[in-house]
């Protein structure tokens, strides 16, 4: 059986994901890594990225490659996405990332971020779902969210807005523990954006009867939903998450130092400083799309890209 990986350069978190093949367009998930390294962190409109961002993605891709080799890994794709679309030096950046995991990387647009997304998510997610009516997925990353309107017997519709949890914390900073009208003040911009970006890229098209969500802000609320010790991608996948124990969530997390909000069940500590952000885009999706729910899935890019390579 070959062996083939995916390699997801976010603007928040590094991942690597690596399975064997087990038919065509098939695979299994052998080993997973990741790291929180703030590539885009402090990012400003097409500034350089952080430095120490970049060193730590190095560092990450360097400890990846190194295993990529020992596992004698066949084929890899490796990709960057918003952080590296939109900072000054994205090319150089590509350059050297290139040299220290051994193999290209490629910089993608959000439209095929949402693709890759949306196959990876339709591994794992409950056929039923789709095929009840129109369902909105969203990706929220750390430097955009990627939305796909998915449509039985029809085409999907794919859209990206660059806005994720790390963007929108540089944008609207919060004081530690957060000023309720600070909270307030960041509602209110999530809300306008969010409502103006549906209006370009869905107006007339029927409105979604599900929504499912992935990627860090929608798999932490999950687990913190739970109260997971240890994170369990099989206790994500296909979790139905309620407006009213999300509501629960974000009044602790909006609330507290982030020093506290680090030792809440399934609250990765390396995320707490963003997850302000990360509660109210979710929020704001539901009351966007009034649901009154969304089901959360694990599988993403990464299982995308793993999809693609198996075939």
């Amino acid at each position: 059986m070959s062996r083939i990986a995916a390699v997801d350069l976010g603007s928040l978190t590094v991942r690597l994901a690596l399975a064997e093949v087990t038919g065509p367009g098939r695979f299994q998930v052998l080993e997973q890594r990741r790291q929180v390294t703030g590539l885009g962190r402090g990012l400003a409109g097409a500034g350089p990225l952080s430095p120490d961002g970049v060193a730590a993605t190095l560092a990450a891709l360097a400890a990846f490659g190194a295993l990529l080799k020992e596992r004698q890994v066949s084929r890899i794709r490796a990709v960057a996405t918003q952080a590296v679309r939109q900072a000054a030096d994205g090319r150089e950046f590509l350059r050297q990332a290139a040299a220290v995991l051994g193999g290209p990387v490629d910089l993608i647009s959000p439209e095929e971020e949402a693709r890759l997304t949306l196959q990876g998510i339709l591994t794992v997610l409950e056929p039923a779902v789709p095929e009840a009516g129109p369902v909105l997925v969203f990706d929220i990353g750390g430097g955009s969210s990627e939305f796909v309107l998915l449509r039985p017997g029809t085409e999907p519709v794919f859209a990206g807005l660059p806005l994720g949890v790390l963007s929108l914390s540089a944008l609207l900073p919060v004081s530690d523990p957060p000023r309720p009208a600070e909270v307030a003040a960041l509602k209110t911009e999530v809300a306008r954006r969010l409502e103006m970006f549906y209006k370009e890229n869905f107006t007339g098209l029927p409105g979604p009867q599900a929504l499912v969500g992935t990627a860090g802000a929608v798999t932490t609320l999950a687990a913190m939903a739970q109260e997971l010790q240890d994170y369990e991608a099989a206790r994500i996948n296909n979790y139905r998450l309620t407006r009213a124990r999300l509501l629960k969530l974000a009044g602790s997390i909006c609330r507290l130092p982030e020093a506290e909000r680090a030792r809440l069940p399934g609250l990765e500590p390396a995320k707490a400083g963003v997850m302000v952000a990360g509660v109210i885009l979710v929020l704001a999706i539901l009351d966007l799309c009034r649901r009154e729910d969304l089901i959360c899935v694990d599988a993403g890019l990464l299982e995308g890209i793993l999809a693609e390579l198996a075939r």
